[in-house]
């Protein structure tokens, strides 16, 4: 694990990428945060090594194709587990696409697309071929709450703003469930903890006045997003953030990551998590919730 200016990533970013596929691309997760909030973190370095580039329009299969290839082309090399296919079938057997930058394994870039607006499982792969084989294009059914909110970064770059990636988070997990993590720093983890408890960390960093703004940003994304199912939606928003909150064993796993991530040497306790999640429901997720209409409890 590499710890990573923020700053400096983007501006790295920025100067491999060629400048003229800039515009078809934008930054999420870890490293979107940690670029927003870098005066709140007064110049911590991030623990990541990974950039998520996710590609757009929705459905912009052949931009990532040509995007991909050209930067191989270029030089950058694959990371050890991106390797292709012979066949494009199962989809969820292909290999998503991390490229590390020409003559340097400090970071590597992973491509996302964005979901249709009629999908349905939580992730899906979508089939890509390059010159050697094929590849999967890994696309998550609410990243693209994260399109519908974007700034741009001092290099040019576009990120996503970091309270509707916490939104994505919290819709992506209705429930804790018990899918853990099979990889990287936090194997073994929880993927719910871990993705909660950035929505967490998230707030944090934000501070009080500004998350209470949320709650109309939020509701705008959402109806965007989902036009006809906001209220299904909202109405199960909170159940699985509340069911962590709740679970002391399930908050210490979404401590540890905080504490390895975005809350990095801020010794942020599990109970300062909690005050901080229970906060957050009352100030933005419980009003979104009355507003569906209904209040669907955590089981």
């Amino acid at each position: 694990m590499n710890k990573l200016d923020p700053m400096q990533l983007f501006e790295r970013i920025a100067k491999d990428v060629p400048s003229d596929l800039h515009k078809h691309l934008f930054v999420t997760g870890s490293l979107a945060a940690a670029y927003h909030f870098k005066d709140q973190l007064r110049g911590r370095a991030v623990n990541t090594k990974d950039a998520d580039l996710v590609v757009h329009p929705a459905g912009d299969v052949v931009s990532c194709r040509q995007m991909a290839q050209r930067m191989l082309d270029l030089g950058w090399s694959r990371t050890e587990k991106c390797y292709p296919r012979s066949t494009p079938e199962p989809a969820d057997k292909l290999r998503a696409i991390r490229l590390y930058p020409p003559h340097s394994h400090d970071y590597f870039v992973e491509f996302l697309g964005l979901p249709r607006k009629d999908q349905k499982e939580p992730k899906e792969w979508v089939r890509l071929e390059l010159q050697d084989g094929w590849y999967g294009l890994p696309s998550f059914r609410f990243l693209g709450i994260t399109a519908t909110r974007r700034f741009s970064s001092h290099v040019g770059l576009e990120y996503a703003s970091p309270d509707v990636m916490a939104l994505a988070n919290l819709l992506s997990h209705p429930e804790v469930g018990s899918q853990r993590i099979e990889s990287g720093y936090v194997k073994g983890v929880l993927r719910s903890a871990k993705d909660l408890g950035r929505v967490i960390a998230i707030a944090r960093l934000a501070g009080r006045d500004e998350t209470e703004s949320w709650r109309e940003q939020w509701f705008n994304s959402v109806q965007e997003c989902f036009p006809e199912r906001w209220r299904e939606l909202f109405a199960k928003l909170g159940s699985g953030f509340e069911e962590m909150l709740k679970d002391d064993n399930v908050l210490e796993e979404a401590r540890q990551t905080t504490d390895i991530g975005l809350l990095n040497g801020m010794n942020v306790s599990a109970e300062m998590l909690r005050a901080s999640g229970e906060r957050l429901l009352q100030d933005v997720i419980d009003p979104l919730t009355e507003k569906s209409g209904r209040r669907t409890p955590p089981s």
